[in-house]
């Protein structure tokens, strides 16, 4: 409960996103909130607990329409907003929205009968490809080439989808002021993204001879740890929110950390707490599931909380994980450092 001192200075600082005065009569439109009273100085203040929805988002009746907080007032959202606000109310999975008309200049066949044979262990006939490519969501009704088909089998994924691809930087210092050294930026596949990142932070990351303190062996350190950086990465996509335009995943290597940022904060039921205790929800269930089936990720959800225990573990300075409004950054020190 809010003290005196703590209420004068909200009514101080105004209306905002969460806070707003009325002086007529308090409605309920229908909802159920937990309403409390509290007297100031002789005036009474509501405070209203409303439950968060299981349904969103919500139209407000007599205009028909979608409002979303901007500040101290309500404005209608852009569209891509609007597919957000869908997304997080787990109404609608954007790696489902179609892209193209199917062809084969476009899509990769071959990479996709190697997926269902090799990594789906499907035996199919040539003529079974149609239904093949429409059941596992590459495809719509109207043979449209989905997001996550894109994403896995396009010849140009980038062409269809602006925010594909990942860049990666390797700065001489330790923040982007420092000199360029190394850059990439690649407009492939996930499966090939993911695997040029790898290349690429191992290329400019060293490795360095220690001994062990008990035994007196020797051993080799490098300076980020390999199934570390692939869990990282392959969370990146797996997680990113695909229907943020404008941006791609990035890299960013520095002399003391590598910083890798996905656009998009956790899906709407996950926080970093349980995210980081092995709790998963996918924002792209599909998306996911098919970087199992390339044994890209662990299939338990257990990656976020294997790559803490490593550095707990090795008594090593702990990665940092930022869940932002518009994007999820994770940062690991280097461990020669």
């Amino acid at each position: 409960m809010l003290n005196k001192t703590e209420i004068l200075e909200l009514i101080k600082a105004g209306e905002n996103s969460r806070i707003e005065f009325k002086s007529v009569q308090f409605h309920s439109d229908s909802l159920i909130p937990e309403i409390i009273t509290i007297v100031v100085d002789g005036k009474k203040i509501l405070k209203v607990i409303i439950e968060k929805g299981r349904n969103k988002p919500y139209k407000v009746k007599t205009s028909n329409k979608f409002y979303i907080r901007a500040g101290s007032v309500s404005i209608e959202p852009t569209n891509e907003e609007l597919v957000r606000l869908f997304q997080d109310g787990q109404q609608f999975h954007f790696e489902v929205s179609p892209l193209f008309r199917y062809s084969t200049k476009d899509f990769d066949l071959l990479g996709f009968r190697d997926y269902v044979a090799n990594y789906r262990d499907l035996a199919f006939e040539e003529y079974e490809i149609d239904n093949l490519l429409y059941n596992l969501q590459c495809t719509d009704e109207q043979d449209r080439v989905s997001v996550v088909g894109a994403l896995f089998f396009a010849t140009n994924p980038s062409r269809f989808l602006p925010q594909s691809g990942i860049e990666m930087n390797a700065f001489d210092g330790v923040d982007t002021s420092a000199n360029l050294i190394d850059y990439k930026s690649e407009n492939c596949i996930v499966i090939k993204c993911i695997e040029q990142a790898l290349s690429f932070i191992k290329k400019n990351s060293t490795t360095k001879v220690i001994f062990d303190s008990e035994s007196g062996n020797r051993i080799e350190r490098t300076d980020y740890e390999p199934f570390v950086i692939r869990e990282i990465i392959v969370n990146a996509f797996m997680h990113r929110d695909w229907s943020i335009f404008g941006q791609r995943i990035r890299v960013n290597l520095f002399k003391n950390r590598v910083e890798v940022f996905s656009p998009g904060r956790l899906p709407n039921t996950l926080n970093l707490r349980r995210a980081l205790s092995g709790i998963s929800y996918y924002r792209n269930p599909i998306i996911s599931q098919m970087l199992k089936d390339y044994k890209m990720a662990d299939r338990v959800g257990r990656g976020l909380q294997s790559v803490v225990n490593h550095y707990k573990k090795n008594m090593l300075k702990e990665p940092l994980f930022e869940d932002e409004t518009e994007y999820f950054r994770v940062i690991l020190y280097n461990a020669n450092l």
